[in-house]
């Protein structure tokens, strides 16, 4: 029986009024998701109402897991917001968050741009440790962790007791890794995950960032839908023990975010994960 378990991105519900957030979580309860993942946003929306975000996930029994940090390419501005964050995430018995490279658009980054990625990282890292928080590197079409080279120079010069791996497997389907190759390669050290489909060679792009400060892809799919070898990407992580979160999204849902929730939800049930 594996030992994962089953998590689901809240953000398309909305990242600017509480209210918004609570909807995603009556949802997910309503589905029968108890995990979720949001984005720094949310910490900054709840940031000085901690007791509040808390009654709000006791009321819905859906618990936090994990937030996303997207960095700008200034590092001394990064590794600050990820620092006031850390006694909310402490607060919320959080043990991992993704971190995502500064975006570039097309990626490809430079040695000098993978280098201030690669001291970001480590950075956070290091100021995460003591409270017991894992960042996970998450690979992301049109930043400068897309490619597979790219991925290699980060962790190949990380300590894994303070940079782990975040595999996305629609975002490094865009960028022409093989999920399952890959992801066995540092199968150890993945913290995190995000699992979602995509065609291989349709032409995939992102609205850059608008209103949001992080990309949304339209050409996502439903678990299922695309060509992403999803049964492969599990079995790797079920084969070195895995206990972390599946964790599903979808930026832009066909009919709901709650439709695409279930649809998502029976697919993994499927697989035997939920």
């Amino acid at each position: 029986m594996s030992k994962a378990k089953l998590a689901y991105a809240i953000w398309p519900w909305g990242l600017k009024e509480k209210s918004q957030m609570i909807a995603a979580l009556k949802d997910m309860q309503e589905i029968g998701y108890q995990y979720f993942e949001s984005v720094a946003t949310a910490v900054d929306l709840f940031r000085d109402s901690l007791k509040e975000f808390q009654e709000i996930v006791n009321d819905h029994q859906v618990f936090p897991v994990s937030f996303y940090f997207w960095n700008r390419g200034d590092k001394a501005n990064d590794v600050a917001t990820v620092e006031r964050s850390l006694d909310f995430l402490a607060a919320n018995k959080i043990t991992r968050m993704n971190v995502q490279a500064a975006g570039k658009k097309g990626g490809g980054a430079t040695p000098a741009e993978l280098r201030l990625t690669l001291e970001t990282v480590q950075a956070i890292g290091k100021l995460a440790r003591p409270y017991g928080i894992l960042p996970c590197v998450h690979p992301h079409a049109n930043t400068m962790v897309m490619f597979e080279n790219e991925i290699d120079f980060i962790m190949q010069n990380t300590d894994p007791a303070e940079v782990g791996f975040g595999p996305d497997t629609a975002h490094m389907t865009v960028g022409r890794c093989d999920p399952v190759a890959v992801t066995k390669r540092y199968a150890r050290r993945v913290g995190f995950t995000h699992i979602k489909d995509v065609r291989k060679e349709q032409k995939t792009e992102g609205d850059f960032g608008s209103q949001r400060g992080f990309e949304v892809f339209s050409s996502f799919l439903e678990l299922g839908q695309g060509e992403v070898d999803i049964p492969g990407f599990v079995k790797v992580l079920e084969e070195v023990g895995y206990d972390s979160y599946y964790t599903v999204e979808l930026d832009k849902a066909p009919v709901s975010n709650k439709a695409s929730a279930a649809a998502n939800m029976a697919y993994m049930r499927k697989l035997g994960y939920a």
